[in-house]
This record gives C-alpha cells, structure tokens and sequence, in this order.
C-alpha cells in the first residue's frame, strides 16, 4: 500500500493525555507503597511474595512478563506490512507453554526453590549455576530492560515530540521506585494493572478503526482476506522462512526455553501450590496465545483503515511507528493518553519483572551460595539495593543509547543474546530428561551450541524462528555425549526428585503447600 501526502509531524498531548499519563504512574507507585510493609520482612516475601499470591493474578503477571512494549509496537508493524505468516510464533510458544505446566513445574515446586538455577546446581554443579544465572543478568539487566525502555520512548518522540529521555526516565525511575518498595507483590499487581490498561487501550484503538472503515469489523476481515493480508499458513519445507515446520521446532524450543526464564518461572514459584502453579503457567500462556492475535489484528485493521483514507498516512513513516501514530492522529484527547499510559504498562510491566527477576538472582544464586547463613531479612534488604541498582543501570544504558543515536545496535544485541542464551535452555532439558548428564558434559554442550549459533547467523539463510531450535539441539546432542566422556570424571549425585522420571513416584506430593521460608535458596 502505498502512502499518502501527508507531510509527518509530531503531534503534541493536551492537558487531559498528561492527566491521564499521571493518573496511571501514581496509581503504580501506589501499588508499591502498599505492598511496602509486608514485603521487607523476609527475602521469600521479598522475592515470591510468601506464596499468598493468588494464581489468576500471578497469570496475569506471567502474561505481562511475556510481552513487552516491541510486541506492542512490533506485532502491529509486521501485520501492516506484512501478512499473518509470523502469527505462528504464538500457538508456538503458548502451547508449548502449556505443555511446560503440566510436565515439568511438579519438579520445580517441590524442590522448593526462589530461582530456576538454583535446580541447576542441585542437578550438575555450582559451574552450571552460576553460568545459567550469569547469563540471565546480563541478558536482562544490560540488554531487555534497556530496550523496553529505549524503542518506546523513541517512537513515542517520533510521533508526538515527547522528550525521549524523559519518557526514559519516567519508565526507569518510577517502575524502579515501586519494584524496589513493593517487592514481588507489587510487581505482580501493578503488571495486572497495567495489563488492564493495555487491553483497555488496544480494544479502544480497534473499536476507532473499525469505526473508520466500510463495514466495520467484517469490513476489515473482508478487505484484508481478498488482499491476501490473512495468509497465515505455509506448508513449505522451506527453513528460511516462517513456515509451519519451523514453528513445529519452535514449539519444541519453547518447551524448556520457558523452564529456563526466571521471570516467568518465578510466578509458578510464588503461588499457594502446585495446582495454582499449573494453572498459573496455563492461563498465563494462553492469555498470551489471545494477545498474539490481537496485536496482528490490530496491524491489519490499520492496513485496512489507511487503505480506506490513504491521505491521512504520513509519507516519512518508518519503523515500527505506525500504531502509534494512528494513536495520537486518529483518536480523541484524553483517549489518546489511556492508550499512550498502555504503550508505557506493555514496557513496565517487562522492566518491573526483569528488575525483581535479577534481583533474586543476584541475592539468591551469587550472594546467597557465597554466605549462606546471611539472615533472611537481610536478604529482604539487600534486595531492595540490588534492585535499586538494576533500575539505575538499565536506565542510565537506555539513556546513553538514546543520547548517542544508535537504536541499529540493539538489532546487533538481540543477535548476541540469541548467540549467547539461546541455547542454555537445553541445559536444563538434559537436567530433566537424562540421568546421565553432567555438569562438565552439558558446560560443552553449552558452548558448542554458541559456535553453531554463530555460523548458522553468519553463514545460513535459516529463519531468526529456527535458530533456538538449533542451539537448543546442538546443546543437548554435544552436552549428552560429553557427559558420557566425562561419567568417569564425575561424581555420583542423587538426582531422587531432579528428573522427570521421579514425576510419578512423587505426585502425592503435588498439592503439599508451599513453606513460608525458603532456607536453601532465599
């Protein structure tokens, strides 16, 4: 489609959108000062909110966690462009997810953990460990935090002339604050907050642009299927490209990349027991299947709607602008700052959970397996610095990339964390499907799928889709075999409860409550 005449220029908030903007960033810090009193008394209700969280809520922040503002700006963008052939991703990912829950949280629940990696050391050794939890602060903290602060707020500049460094700042600064005094509580009811302001906004915008099209909802439906802008589905063998096999390897990858994320992790962990952990898991994913075709909906309702009205489609866009831009062109003041405060939620609600995620982390799988008989409370308190200084570092590195113009270098990050991370989750594959892996076999395993990561990015035309799948085999194939080179080399561990062939001689213990204390691990 081709663009109109219209000449960009940003478009200025009124009084009533900053009104509204404020509205939802004191309602936020609200939030945290509520939840204030009662998680500073221990670090597993610092951490995992002493398991009183209740599972729909915890599902909701597990949905929260999942997305981010680039979904919220990205998904939409690929849909106008493009067609429904990436929407695979999301059955994907969501039922693999699914699978997760029923399969594998009784193991992680009953160890009674805070963090994933503390299952690590548990199964292969402290190495293993303190590589996993290594790499997930360095991931989150240097890398997604910055970047669900830095593309919102750049397209935010783009579209409405606010100043980049102080949407920065109001994003760092404020979901720092609230995370940093409320702890995991907070973060859990603010991210249910700002999912509501999400869903709010994003069905307001839909209801806009159907209004501005012939036929309305069908309309759209109608004009986009006979241009071919709701193909979804490609049988193609074909590995470069979004098709259904690559997606299959998705599913596949997906399965243990969830096990392995210790956001999404750490709401299975903070629920009453294993049945709310299950649920937690499920519902979480599927309200993520559900927003996956939302987020590709709306992309196609603005193709539709700009086909309708071609002159009212700047001729200067780029990027992923185009949602936003029909938020502060299209709609109503006062509107337009419900939506812009849901374009915010989708980045706090990533940054909040990546922030009390690397806090645990650092706490429970650095500091706490170097002096393990530090106080609980202590541990409470050295939280609230660790996520204090988390907040300040992802916002000064946001803030240093946006004075320094150089958004191409995140595409560059993204590539080297896929590099770097995307094969560990088959660490803990190895973990829970063999009993004869070990620590020394899966740390090659590990760095062998680094190198093929590396030479199938550089020297293949394989899809981006594909390439966790690659790692995540290559780390179980080589990590499988090295641990048979190195059976004679490692100690015998009981690994009673560690696989998944323990599920079935320990399910009578699947609904035990949760303790109030975690002593090996918070």
């Amino acid at each position: 489609m081709s663009t109109g005449s219209t000449t960009f220029a940003p478009h200025s908030l009124t009084t009533a959108d900053y009104v509204c903007l404020a509205l939802y960033f004191a309602v936020n810090l609200a939030i945290g000062w509520w939840c204030r009193r009662r998680s500073r008394s221990t670090a597993n209700s610092y951490f995992l909110g002493s398991g009183r969280v209740v599972w729909w809520a915890a599902a909701v922040s597990f949905f929260a966690t999942s997305v981010s503002s680039i979904s919220f700006m990205a998904l939409p963008a690929k849909s106008f462009k493009e067609d429904w052939l990436a929407i695979g991703s999301a059955p994907a990912q969501s039922c693999a997810g699914m699978l997760t829950g029923f399969v594998f949280v009784g193991i992680f629940r009953r160890l009674n953990m805070t963090t994933v990696f503390d299952y690590l050391e548990r199964r292969f050794d402290r190495r293993v460990r303190y590589l996993g939890a290594g790499l997930a602060i360095v991931l989150k903290v240097i890398g997604r935090m910055s970047i669900v602060m830095l593309l919102p707020a750049l397209a935010l500049a783009t579209v409405t002339g606010l100043n980049v460094y102080l949407s920065i700042l109001l994003m760092g600064v404020i979901t720092t604050i609230y995370a940093m005094e409320g702890g995991f509580e907070a973060v859990v009811w603010t991210d249910v907050l700002q999912s509501a302001v999400m869903v709010g906004g994003v069905t307001i915008a839909i209801y806009h642009m159907a209004a501005g099209v012939p036929g309305g909802l069908g309309g759209i439906v109608d004009t986009a299927s006979s241009a071919g802008k709701l193909h979804a589905v490609s049988w193609d063998f074909d590995f470069t490209k979004p098709t259904v096999w690559v997606f299959v390897g998705m599913f596949l990858a997906t399965v243990f990349f969830q096990i392995s994320d210790q956001p999404l992790m750490q709401r299975m962990l903070a629920t009453a027991d294993e049945r709310d952990a299950k649920r937690t898991v499920t519902i979480g994913n599927f309200i993520g299947l559900l927003s996956g075709f939302v987020f590709f909906f709306v992309g196609t309702a603005l193709w539709t709607f700009y086909r309708a009205h071609p002159e009212r489609l700047a001729n200067q866009l780029s990027g992923d602008t185009i949602f936003p831009y029909f938020i502060v062109n299209e709609l109503p003041h006062g509107v337009i700052g419900v939506i812009i405060a849901g374009l915010f939620a989708a980045a706090m609600g990533a940054l909040s959970s990546a922030l009390n995620s690397s806090a645990t982390v650092i706490v429970s799988d650095f500091y706490g397996t170097l002096r393990p008989n530090l106080p609980v409370s202590e541990r409470a308190r050295l939280g609230w610095w660790v996520t204090l200084i988390c907040g300040g570092i992802a916002t000064v590195m946001a803030l240093f990339l946006a004075w320094r113009n150089v958004p191409s270098l995140w595409d560059e990050f993204l590539r080297l964390a896929a590099l770097l991370g995307g094969g560990f989750p088959g660490v803990f594959a190895l973990g829970l499907l063999s009993r004869r892996a070990n620590g020394s076999g899966v740390m090659v395993g590990a760095v062998a799928s680094i190198a093929l990561t590396w030479w199938v990015q550089t020297f293949t035309p394989i899809s981006v889709f594909f390439h966790t799948f690659v790692a995540i085999s290559c780390t179980m194939l080589v990590g499988y075999v090295a641990s048979l080179l190195f059976a004679s080399r490692a100690p015998a561990k009981n690994l009673r409860g560690l696989t998944v062939w323990d599920l079935k001689n320990d399910r009578a213990t699947a609904t035990a409550p949760r303790a109030s204390a975690t002593a090996s691990s918070s």
